[in-house]
């Protein structure tokens, strides 16, 4: 009867190639998803660069990036800019694209679902949809951006 090769005849990879599955596994695991705390109000640029790093591998660079880092940098200014407590950025892949979603403390949501505002129109540009509903204590503004074949 022959015998079958089981795991422990397998020979270990070589350091550099350990190094390099377990980096590629941390970038994975880090791309299907990632949180921002936005409550001590990082600097926009610092959360864009950190959207790019970590949920932009596996994606063509330039245009979809673009998009989503633009779709990004409009909802965080937004919490910032019309909230006095931004709390988290999300970004999730999905079926259809990447989610984003940012949340804050502050529970109006009239003002946010009129959408009068021009960033709001981009965003609406950029994406598959957008819009936002309560969680309390306050909402969740979310826009899902399309992006191509990850790869």
């Amino acid at each position: 009867m022959a015998e079958t090769a089981g795991s422990e005849d397998l020979e270990p990879l070589p350091p550099e190639w350990a190094q390099l599955v377990e980096w590629l596994s941390l970038r994975t695991a880090v791309a299907a998803e990632l949180t921002i705390d936005l409550t001590t109000r990082p600097p926009l640029r610092r959360i864009r660069s950190t959207v790019a790093d970590c949920v932009g591998f596996g994606l063509p660079r330039g245009e979809l990036l673009g998009a989503l880092l633009l779709v990004v940098d409009e909802l965080v200014g937004n919490a910032y800019a019309h909230t006095g407590r931004p709390s988290r950025l999300w970004v999730t892949r999905e079926r259809r694209g990447l989610l984003v979603e940012v949340a804050d403390e502050d529970p109006a949501i009239e003002r946010v679902a009129a959408g009068s505002g021009h960033g709001l129109r981009l965003v609406g540009q950029l994406s598959h949809g957008w819009g936002v509903r309560a969680c309390p204590p306050g909402k969740i503004v979310w826009a899902l951006v399309p992006v191509g074949p990850f790869r």
